[in-house]
């Protein structure tokens, strides 16, 4: 009797797993079945590409500098983006290394300024939507990054007294209508013609004349940074086939829009309209004959010790960027980062990676194909980084997509110098 109870549990339990077991796999056909596809692509792997479209139509506020969406503050400040003699010797703008023809980039590997710099200059188109400025992050608002250019022994390597002259006199009377009232000048014993912070003749002055002549600077920080808040370029190919044109871009780009979030993994970085996650990588790119360059690691050192971060007393809403600045510190880790750049335009802006050193995409995609190279750079080099066993033909559809990143230029009057007092 308790034989035949045995076997008949063994039969019902079998029955029971059966049952179970075909359950899960109807439920996992029917999955299968309803998952509706878009165009060539999953429902999940569309639900991933909507995230990259499209770019907000306004950046992100900038509370740090009250002028930033100022109309007549960006005309001013597209005249000082354009004006050689913001530098040492009247040569050099900031839209010398940042040109319009070239998607405010630069085509050389390292730009040339007053002297030859050691990284490519990034796009400044989007660049109000970056959530840190330079390569390495030492600048955390647009109005310091450019501050910094301005002054920069390679860049434009004027001076902060410099400049309040020039503005005392071409600028004056634009200025005083976007910032208020300027001060008087004229004695120029008080006010010398020239110098910055380590000069004798800007570190003689009080503290009172010092904080005026600042205030200046910061303020054309401040004109640049609402102009180059102009500089947005959207809709592109891309924008438009996401929005519900098929035909925006072809097969060949909709297969490298595949490998994009699929096999090539570039999504990991480049996730959010913008195509940056706004962060800071080591991807092992060798530095070749430049510098020793430790990204990041010293970046994070600049951006805490300069006094036009947006947590000091030229900036107009200091408390939340202070709080942020209280959270960094240099670590090893940091050795080597260097910012994800921006995918948009990416076509018009090479050549590319920090160093200027890798011409097309195709290069950049090989080398990430490749998983890098063994040595020749700073730091470690992530662990996510590995071979991606990308055929030929898949590195040429990747490439195909790049280019539908390519979008509208900004309205015209913005990308052409004005007339200068």
């Amino acid at each position: 009797m308790i034989k035949k109870q045995l076997t008949i549990f063994r039969i019902i339990s079998c029955l029971f797993i059966i049952l179970i077991a075909c359950s899960e796999d109807t439920s996992l056909t029917t999955d299968n079945e309803n998952e509706i596809e878009v165009d060539i692509f999953t429902q999940r792997e569309w639900a991933v590409i909507q995230r990259l479209s499209p770019l907000p139509i306004t950046p992100p506020l900038s509370p740090t500098n009250q002028v930033a969406d100022n109309p007549d503050a960006a005309i001013l400040g597209q005249k000082f983006f354009f004006d050689e003699r913001f530098s040492k010797d009247s040569t050099v703008a900031c839209a010398t290394c940042h040109s319009p023809f070239y998607g405010f980039a630069d085509p050389e590997a390292t730009s040339l300024g007053v002297g030859r710099g050691t990284r490519n200059a990034p796009s400044l188109l989007n660049v109000a939507y970056n959530k840190w400025q330079f390569w390495d992050g030492r600048a955390d608002t647009l109005w310091s990054q450019a501050l910094i250019a301005l002054e920069g022994e390679t860049e434009q390597a004027g001076t902060r007294l410099q400049f309040a002259h020039l503005i005392d006199e071409y600028y004056k009377s634009d200025y005083i209508k976007v910032f208020g009232e300027y001060p008087n000048l004229s004695d120029t014993d008080r006010y010398p013609r020239g110098g910055k912070p380590g000069d004798h003749q800007y570190d003689q002055m009080s503290e009172e004349d010092k904080i005026a002549i600042n205030t200046i600077f910061t303020n054309i920080g401040k004109a640049i940074e609402a102009y180059e808040r102009l500089l947005i370029s959207r809709n592109a190919p891309f924008d438009k086939y996401v929005a519900g044109d098929n035909n925006a871009i072809g097969e060949r780009a909709k297969n490298g829009l595949k490998t994009f979030i699929g096999k090539g993994v570039c999504i990991l970085c480049h996730d959010n309209p913008n195509f940056t996650d706004n962060e800071f990588h080591n991807l092992g790119v060798p530095q070749g004959m430049l510098p020793t360059d430790t990204g990041r690691y010293d970046g994070i050192k600049e951006l805490l010790m300069n006094p036009f971060n947006g947590g000091g007393i030229y900036s107009d809403e200091p408390n939340v960027p202070q709080r942020i600045l209280d959270f960094l510190e240099p670590t090893s880790i940091h050795q080597g980062q260097f910012k994800t750049p921006t995918l948009r335009n990416v076509a018009l802006t090479a050549p590319y990676f920090h160093t200027g050193g890798f011409p097309t995409l195709a290069s950049v995609i090989e080398f990430n194909n490749s998983g890098g190279v063994p040595s020749g750079f700073i730091g470690t080099r992530e662990g996510t980084i590995e071979p991606l066993n990308l055929t030929e033909k898949e590195v040429d559809e990747l490439v195909e997509f790049l280019l539908t990143l390519t979008g509208e230029l900004p309205a015209e009057n913005l990308l052409r110098k004005p007339n200068l007092p």
